[in-house]
């Protein structure tokens, strides 16, 4: 690379996370070198977020246009377990988090694990995508997990609000309160454990922890205390290669996360929705208006069978169609109107981008020992067990509101490329949504379109962060709507990160930004 010609940008949910990104990128490493590093770091800086103990989705975006999603996202588990055993084994624990202005249950314990796509996963994307040797771009990872990663601020309340999963068991607390009291901002999370774990993944891939030591020492530990992870799950697990959902937004060719998962493809109906309404024409309250409509309709259209229709390959397209939108657009425009997780991306200057979402959940509160790995708690995951908890069979994947996304540019340049992820949930969704309305339909740089404030609607109710004008919640409320007006903004509304690239005549410019409601960070090299 010639010298002074920018290499690329990667954003992360912790600038140490970034930092490990940015630095496989001066080394000469790819957009998906990149990801694969920051990921691994995030499990020191966003520990209680993300492990080798999740799962996820990596969407790429080649240069020349050809995407693939690479699904290494959970599986419930039980092969080889009798009905009668797995009926035993399926108790788990509420913990009931707290947020600011609302509440959100969670269960936990050995049963709430899910088998992990996440070391399979990482390994994937690096063989197909990747450039640098694997030992290298897991070197900041590993560098990380044994010099520590300084906790910011935004962790305190984050760490506040699952205290009770990070002290509820002894391998918990040495990670998370080691003196007896949970870690505060400034402090370093140390894990020498996951340091030893991912030098192995890194000189063996990922065979150890599906058939080796590493799936040994998960299964006996969940046998003995009441798990469902069996040996047989683990071999049997693979990363699944998908063709992304493709929807037009403005003009622009959106990707994103395809079924059986059901955020992408809820996320690319509302981005239809929100094109042929061309909200960022309408005066200031009626634009959020749209965008509630909007939510409302998507949830609307979200009821009865989704979930379900989830496993139809044809479903998609019919739910994505012209008259499908038709109908729902119709609702809208005879209305008031004329309605834990973690993320890391980057492009690079190639015009490689990629988007990665992984997730533990909440956390299941086990962490395997000697190994530094946390187990997820996606089957106690209500939102994605739809039919009820451990009613799926062993081996099938879980639905997920995850939905790495990218957004090309309407010449299909390689370096107009917008790629961009949330946590939170089911508030991830309309994070990425408004985070891209922002950027393509306001004209805002990255980070201050994460920064703006955002509405969530939930169970009927406006969620509405402070700085969104008066008028738009006192318009809001003489439609007869529910609001609730947040004292601060918060986690609860999402975590996006979001890289860009800008041609700018003949060179190429990088953006990227991170979601300070999680104390997320960007890097241009």
């Amino acid at each position: 690379m010639t010298a002074g010609v920018p290499l690329g940008v990667v954003a992360g949910g912790h600038p140490a996370t970034a930092e490990a990104g940015a630095e496989v990128l001066r080394a000469g490493g790819n957009a998906a070198d990149a990801v694969v590093a920051a990921a691994a770091a995030a499990m020191t800086a966003e520990a209680c977020l993300t492990g080798l103990g999740a799962g996820g989705f990596a969407l790429v975006r080649e240069p020349g246009g050809s995407a693939e999603l690479l699904d290494f996202f959970v599986t419930a588990p039980g092969l080889g377990l009798s009905n009668r055993e797995r009926e035993a084994r399926s108790r788990v624990s509420s913990y009931e988090v707290p947020f600011r202005s609302t509440t959100q249950v969670f269960k936990v314990g050995p049963a709430s694990c899910a088998v992990p796509g996440m070391p399979l996963g990482l390994v994937c994307l690096h063989e197909r995508h990747g450039r640098l040797p694997l030992p290298e771009v897991l070197a900041p990872a590993i560098r990380l997990a044994r010099q520590g990663a300084i906790l910011v601020p935004q962790q305190d309340y984050l760490h506040e609000i699952l205290e009770g999963i990070l002290t509820g068991t002894s391998g918990m607390r040495a990670l998370f309160a080691p003196e007896g009291r949970l870690l505060l901002h400034g402090e370093r999370i140390h894990a020498p454990d996951l340091a030893q774990t991912l030098g192995i993944l890194a000189a063996h891939g990922a065979e150890p922890f599906v058939r080796g030591e590493y799936a040994r020492r998960i299964t006996e530990q969940l046998r003995e205390t009441g798990g469902l992870i069996t040996m047989d799950d683990l071999a049997a697990y693979d990363v699944v290669r998908r063709t992304p959902v493709e929807v037009r937004y403005r003009n622009r060719r959106v990707l994103t996360n395809p079924q059986p998962s059901s955020g992408g493809t809820l996320i690319a109906f509302s981005l239809s929705l929100l094109d042929r309404l061309a909200a960022a024409e309408l005066p200031h309250p009626q634009r959020f208006e749209a965008l509630v409509r909007v939510m409302e309709e998507t949830e609307i259209a979200r009821r009865g069978h989704f979930d379900i229709h989830l496993q139809d390959p044809d479903f998609t397209r019919g739910f994505l169609s012209s008259p499908n939108i038709d109908r729902y657009e119709s609702r809208i425009r005879h209305g008031s109107l004329l309605g834990n997780t973690t993320h890391v991306c980057a492009i690079d200057a190639d015009g490689l981008a990629v988007s990665m979402t992984s997730s533990c959940g909440s956390g299941s509160g086990v962490v395997v020992e000697g190994t530094g790995i946390i187990l997820n708690n996606m089957m106690g995951e209500e939102d994605l067990n739809p039919g009820g908890l451990f009613s799926l069979p062993p081996g099938e994947r879980l639905t997920s509101m995850m939905a790495p996304t990218i957004a090309c540019g309407p010449r299909e340049c390689e370096h107009d490329l917008v790629a961009l992820g949330s946590a939170g949930s089911e508030r991830l969704r309309s994070a990425i949504v408004q985070t891209l309305f922002n950027i393509v339909e306001g004209g805002l740089p990255v980070q201050p379109a994460i920064d703006a404030p955002r509405v969530h609607l939930d169970r009927g109710v406006v969620h509405l962060e402070p700085g969104i004008p008066e008028e738009v919640s006192a318009h809001l409320e003489a439609s007869g709507r529910m609001v609730r007006r947040w004292p601060t903004t918060d986690l609860y509304f999402g975590g996006v990160q979001a890289v860009a690239s800008i041609p700018d005549e003949g060179a190429v410019c990088f953006d990227g930004g991170g979601d300070p409601r999680r104390g997320g960070a960007a890097i241009v090299v």
